[in-house]
């Protein structure tokens, strides 16, 4: 099979195949990509900039979806870059998410596979320790919810799980329309849920709030009173006995 037919098979946006190698024996496939001629837009992986000046070119090895019957293996040429702000970084490929060495879609395969099966059986399938299985199903989820839009935050909750003596307790935050945990913060105190009113809502957050309700402290939503000043307050009397 020829390095272009190879190519469209591998179908990796902006890469092309030079070389490849079958192994009939144990049922394995090569193939080593670099950029196409037109793709030459290269990003520093530490902050994103735009960088032209290659610093040393290598290779690295990562696991991708099998081709058939046969366990797929890519070895990519990559660029190490000279940015003026981060030094010598390793270019940002799309393809390649982590430092891991699978490629993107495959861990998106085993991530999906992790929603309707245990992990055990997820590992036997690809062929990997639990461990591993773990660790990319936890990038997967990573990346799934960074990228989803998330729905306005209008009916806040605030509870409190106790954990022990040594750590005691953690505040939790949830969205009581979707009943989804957004935040966790060590403690129960104001200060605990000022940080989460001050570093993760922004101001129209803050003022899309209308009711906040909980079970912790009364102490914990003068917080909410003073950075979402619209929020309708519901407590129980026990609450502000304690308060």
């Amino acid at each position: 099979m020829s390095e272009s037919e190879w190519t469209k098979i591998l179908g990796w946006p902006g890469y092309r195949v030079y070389r490849s190698e079958i192994n009939e024996e144990s049922k394995t496939v090569r193939l080593w990509v670099r950029r196409k001629r037109g793709n030459r837009k290269l990003e520093c992986s530490g902050c994103g900039r735009r960088i032209h000046e290659i610093a040393e070119v290598y290779e690295r090895e990562v696991r991708d979806l099998p081709c058939f019957e046969y366990r797929t293996t890519v070895v990519i040429e990559l660029y190490r870059l000279r940015c003026p702000e981060c030094g010598i970084k390793a270019e940002k490929v799309a393809l390649l998410p982590s430092k891991a060495p699978f490629s993107k879609r495959f861990e998106e395969a085993v991530g999906q596979a992790c929603e309707s099966a245990a992990v055990r059986r997820v590992a036997r399938q690809f062929g990997l320790a639990a461990s591993t299985v773990r660790a990319i199903d936890l990038r997967y989820l990573q990346r799934w919810a960074q990228g989803r839009r998330r729905p306005a935050l209008r009916q806040m909750g605030v509870d409190e799980i106790y954990l022990g003596k040594k750590q005691k307790f953690l505040t939790v935050v949830t969205n009581l329309e979707t009943g989804e945990p957004l935040w966790f913060g060590r403690e129960r105190k104001k200060e605990t849920l000022d940080e989460f009113f001050e570093k993760h809502l922004s101001a129209f957050q803050r003022s899309a709030i209308r009711a906040a309700e909980g079970f912790g402290r009364f102490l914990i939503f003068l917080s909410a009173a003073s950075f979402a000043s619209a929020a309708r307050l519901s407590l129980s009397y026990k609450d502000m006995l304690s308060g």
